[in-house]
């Protein structure tokens, strides 16, 4: 079964910016008339003293993404984007290495974030995907690597009810206005035969309402859960 890809949906994120694909065609170009190598001046913030450092490295463009790219696949697949402290478990080998030689080419330390489902971050041995990210300033991410099981084809689809508080509700009333629709007229009235369109069904149509608002403000509430807009950068995991 072909799983979701999220190195594949933020590219694809990335292509929707028409002014971003402007931008590095002309620069694309700018570097062939020229007959420069491209390069990329990336500013890191040095943590430890606060100084701003300028160091001309190699980036590849199509690396390189930018907050609301990452921020729209994480909301639309329920994932979060949180700073490498938060994750708990140890970095496999590799995504070790790669961060530690980025770091060296940089020439400053280099903050990281991983995108990732939550539980991944408080877990001993996560398995689903994992993408971890060099934080270049300016709103603006290099992608480093991945590791971890893919995750289901369905999972957008699964979690597209909690994507905005408008989908939410739309998707509220929508189940109810099938729930409405596709249940026998004898299990909404046992007295008198009634039509199949009338006040009765409408009736159950604003009670199935309730209910749902009701089953959603629990698992939302109750259980501490979120909607994906207030979740993909929230580094709360009560």
């Amino acid at each position: 079964m072909k799983e979701l890809d999220i190195y594949q949906e933020l590219k694809s994120e990335k292509a929707k910016n028409v002014d971003l694909q402007q931008s590095l065609l002309l620069k694309e170009a700018y570097s062939i008339i020229n007959g420069i190598k491209k390069k990329e001046l990336i500013s890191i913030e040095n943590n430890s003293s606060g100084v701003i450092l300028e160091k001309k490295v190699n980036l590849k463009a199509t690396r390189i993404f930018s907050i609301s790219d990452i921020k729209n696949v994480c909301i639309n697949s329920r994932l979060r984007f949180l700073p490498i402290t938060y994750y708990k478990s140890t970095l496999p080998y590799d995504a070790h290495v790669k961060c530690s030689a980025f770091e060296i080419e940089m020439g400053a330390p280099v903050t990281f974030k991983i995108i990732t489902e939550s539980q991944n971050f408080k877990a001993a041995h996560p398995n689903t995907e994992h993408l971890i990210f060099a934080d270049l300033g300016c709103g603006e991410f290099y992608f480093i690597t991945k590791w971890g099981n893919g995750y289901s084809k369905y999972r957008k689809l699964i979690v597209l009810p909690f994507r905005s508080i408008e989908i939410h509700l739309l998707s509220i009333f929508s189940l109810a206005f099938l729930f409405a629709l596709t249940i026998p007229t004898k299990f909404l009235n046992t007295d008198h035969p009634v039509g199949y369109f009338s006040m009765i069904r409408l009736a159950f149509y604003f009670w199935c309402v309730i209910f749902l608002t009701a089953i959603s403000t629990y698992y939302i509430i109750g259980i501490r859960k979120n909607l994906n807009s207030g979740e993909w950068n929230n580094s709360s995991f009560m």
